[in-house]
C-alpha cells in the first residue's frame, strides 16, 4: 500500500487560481439552508456533534486527533483556494499514490502504476464507492486530470488523458519524462472531483474553442463552492471514515461499513479536533485526544504528556520550512543585505523556541533548498562541500562587514542605508505557535543587530490568501510542494516550494521581484561573480525540472538550481522536521511500521485511513 496529501499547488494551479487571493471565501457561520452553524446547530435542527465540557469525547471507542481548521470554515472546492479544506481533504478522500523516503513513488488506492514509453497507465481497483453509494471509478480521477489539463492545454506537459475503461486511464506526456518522475505527477493527488459535481465543467471546457471561452469556464469553477453540509448531504467522500456532523470545534466521522478496508477496523467513530483553533497542547496533557497523525512528541512534552501516549513511528521526513525574502523591497533586493540577515540570526535559537512549541526538528546545516537526507543521491558530498557555507549561529563580525561593504552604517545602534536613510522590514507569518515562537526569535536577533523589523502574525484561515499579495518583506512559509524525497518537492515554482514567477509573462521578474534571467558564479561556492559568469533562468528550470528524461538530467538541473538558491539567497530554509505520529498506546493498537511500511508522509493518518489502528478495549 502507499498513501496521500500535497498541501500544495502547482504553480499552473497559483496562476489560473490566483484571483482567489482576493475573494472573501467563506465565513464561520453558515446561512440557514440546512448548513452547520458556528453554534453547531443545523438549519433542520440537529445537532452537529456531541462534545463535553473540555471538547473531549464520551465516546470510549472514538478516536479523537487533531486536524486542519474547523469544518465551518472551509470548503471542498479544490479548484478554489479560498478557504479550501486542504487538510480535511486527506482524511476524507482516498489518495492515488504516494512518496515514500527512499524516493519511490507507489500506488495507494490504485492497484498499478505502469510506464511504457510516454505513457503512464493506472490502473483502478473495484469494490471503492463514495459515501452516497455511487461506485468510485476511474471517470471521477479522469474528470479531474483533463480540467488541469484543458485550463491551459498548450502549457500542460499532458498531450493526452484517455479514459480506457471503467477502472483504467492512459496519461500520456508531450515528451520524454523519467519513469518515476511520471509516477510523482500523480504523486499526492486525490480522488477528489466527483463526476457528480464536476462532469459540467469538464464538458463546458471540452466544448471551449478559444482560451476567452476556457477563461470563462475557469472563473465559474472558482466561483463554486462545497461546503462541508454539503459534503455530508450529497455523500461526496470516499475514505473509510464519512462525515456525519461539525460544529466550530469538532468533525464527527463514523465508519463507512461499505468501504473495502472497513473489516479491517473495530474503530467506529472519529472525532477531528481543528488544531488550528484549539489549545491541542492542553488537550494533549489532559489525555482528551488519542492520536496526532503526523507529529512527534518532543522531549520537553515527554514528561507533561500523561504516560499512556507514546511516540509510534519516528520518520526523517521531506518538510522544511523557511523565509522568503521579496525581491521588491529595494534593500531586500541587495544581496550583501540578504547575506547580512542570515549571518545575523540564530538558527539554532530559532528551532529551539519551536521544540518548545512541539517540533521536532534540528537547524539547517547547508543553504541548498534540499532536505540534507537526499543531498548525496541528487548533488554528492563533493558537490556540498564545495557551497558557500552559511553559518548555523549568528556571525556577526561577518553580518556587519557585508552591510558596511554594500555602503550601510550605524547611526544609534541601527543600520541607515548608503544614503543615511532609516528602513524597516515587514515580516509576515501564521498564527501557529510554532511559527510564531520561530519569527520571534528570528526578528529579535535582526533588531538586536540593528536591523528594524515589523511582524504581522495572520490567521491560518487567512493566511495564505495574504501571503499572495506580497506585500511584506519576508515572509515565512513551508518549504515543499509535495510530500517527496526529490528535488521536484522542493524546487518547485511556487510559494510552497521557491516561487519566482511565470517566464512566459513578458515580464523581466515575477510577483517577489525574483528575475526571471540572472547570473551566478561560473565556479561552485564562489561568492562573487568572476568574468562573465554563468546564466541561468531558475523558473524556466524548475518548470522543466518535472519533465526531465532521466536521473541524469534530473541530477543536472538539481545542481544548477542548488548552486543559484546557495549564492543568491532568494530564500533561507532554517529548520529540517522530524515526523511521525504519537498515540494511546493503552486503549488503541497502533502500527510502529513493522507490519506495515510508514516511511511515508502522516504515518498516522495513513495507518487510520487504511484501517490499521484498532481498540484495546475489547
Amino acid at each position: 500500500m502507499a498513501g496521500k496529501r500535497s498541501t500544495n499547488w502547482s504553480r499552473r494551479d497559483l496562476i489560473k487560481y490566483g484571483a482567489v487571493a482576493g475573494t472573501a471565501g467563506l465565513a464561520g457561520c453558515f446561512d440557514s439552508s440546512g448548513q452547520t452553524t458556528e453554534d453547531g446547530s443545523t438549519g433542520d435542527g440537529t445537532d452537529g456533534g456531541t462534545t463535553t465540557e473540555g471538547g473531549a469525547s464520551i465516546a470510549d471507542d472514538t478516536l479523537d486527533y487533531p486536524a486542519g481548521r474547523p469544518a465551518t470554515d472551509v470548503q471542498f472546492n479544490r479548484y478554489s483556494l479560498g478557504n479550501y479544506a486542504h487538510t480535511l481533504q486527506d482524511q476524507l478522500f482516498e489518495e492515488v499514490a504516494r512518496g515514500y523516503a527512499d524516493g519511490t513513488v507507489r500506488p495507494d488506492l490504485l492497484e498499478d502504476m505502469t510506464v511504457d514509453g510516454r505513457t503512464l497507465t493506472l490502473t483502478f481497483p473495484e469494490g471503492f464507492k463514495w459515501w452516497n453509494g455511487d461506485d468510485l471509478t476511474a471517470e471521477d480521477y479522469y474528470i479531474g486530470l483533463e480540467i488541469d489539463r484543458l485550463q491551459s492545454p498548450e502549457q500542460s506537459p499532458i498531450e493526452s488523458n484517455t479514459l480506457v475503461d471503467d477502472y483504467t486511464i492512459e496519461r500520456t506526456f508531450k515528451t520524454a519524462v523519467s519513469p518515476n518522475l511520471m509516477k510523482a505527477n500523480v504523486a499526492e493527488t486525490f480522488v477528489n472531483t466527483p463526476r457528480s459535481i464536476y462532469r459540467e465543467y469538464l464538458t463546458r471546457y471540452e466544448e471551449a474553442s478559444n482560451e476567452s471561452e476556457r477563461e470563462s469556464v475557469t472563473s465559474d469553477l472558482l466561483d463554486m463552492s462545497i461546503t462541508t453540509q454539503q459534503l455530508i448531504d450529497e455523500g461526496l467522500g470516499n475514505a473509510l471514515y464519512r462525515v456525519t456532523g461539525f460544529n466550530s470545534s469538532e468533525t464527527v466521522l463514523e465508519k463507512f461499513e461499505d468501504h473495502p478496508y472497513a473489516s479491517r477496523t473495530d474503530v467506529p467513530n472519529v472525532r477531528i479536533i481543528p488544531e488550528t483553533t484549539s489549545d491541542v497542547e492542553s488537550l494533549s496533557v489532559n489525555d482528551q485526544l488519542d492520536m496526532n497523525p503526523d507529529v512527534l512528541m518532543s522531549e520537553s512534552q515527554q514528561s507533561r504528556y500523561p504516560d499512556n501516549i507514546e511516540n509510534v513511528y519516528r520518520l526523517n521526513w521531506f518538510r522544511t520550512q523557511k523565509f522568503t525574502f521579496n525581491f521588491k523591497n529595494e534593500h531586500i533586493a541587495r544581496l550583501p543585505v540578504r547575506r547580512a540577515i542570515v549571518n545575523a540570526v540564530d538558527f539554532e535559537s530559532m528551532v529551539a523556541a519551536m521544540r518548545q512549541a512541539g517540533t521536532v526538528g534540528a537547524p539547517a546545516e547547508n543553504q541548498t533548498a534540499l532536505r540534507s537526507t537526499i543531498h548525496e543521491e541528487y548533488l554528492g558530498s563533493d558537490f556540498v562541500d564545495q557551497l558557500i557555507d552559511y553559518p548555523v549561529g549568528k556571525d556577526l563580525e561577518t553580518a556587519t562587514q557585508l552591510l558596511e561593504d554594500a555602503g550601510y552604517t550605524k547611526e544609534n545602534g541601527t543600520w541607515v542605508d548608503p544614503d543615511g536613510e532609516s528602513f524597516t522590514f515587514t515580516v509576515l507569518t501564521q498564527n501557529n505557535n510554532t511559527q510564531v515562537q520561530a519569527t520571534k526569535v528570528f526578528n529579535d536577533h535582526l533588531n538586536a543587530f540593528g536591523i528594524q523589523t515589523e511582524i504581522s502574525t495572520v490567521s491560518s484561515t487567512d493566511y495564505y490568501q495574504r501571503l499572495q499579495t506580497y506585500e511584506a518583506d519576508i515572509f515565512w512559509i513551508w518549504h515543499v510542494a509535495k510530500a517527496l524525497w526529490h528535488p521536484t518537492a522542493y524546487f518547485s515554482n511556487n510559494f510552497y516550494g521557491i516561487e519566482v514567477g511565470d517566464p512566459s509573462s513578458g515580464n523581466e521578474t515575477g510577483p517577489t521581484g525574483k528575475p526571471f534571467t540572472t547570473t551566478i558564479p561560473s565556479e561552485v561556492g564562489a561568492t562573487e561573480i568572476s568574468g562573465s559568469g554563468k546564466e541561468i533562468q531558475p523558473a524556466q528550470l524548475m518548470n522543466d525540472l518535472p519533465n526531465s528524461e532521466s536521473a541524469e538530467q534530473v541530477r543536472e538541473r538539481t545542481r544548477d538550481l542548488v548552486q543559484w538558491f546557495n549564492y543568491a539567497l532568494p530564500d533561507f530554509v532554517f529548520v529540517e522536521e522530524d515526523s511521525g505520529y504519537w498515540g494511546d498506546t493503552q486503549d488503541f493498537s497502533m502500527p510502529t511500521g513493522d507490519d506495515y511500511e510508514l516511511n511515508t508522509n502522516r504515518p498516522g493518518e495513513f495507518s487510520f485511513k487504511n484501517g490499521w489502528i484498532s481498540s484495546n478495549s475489547q
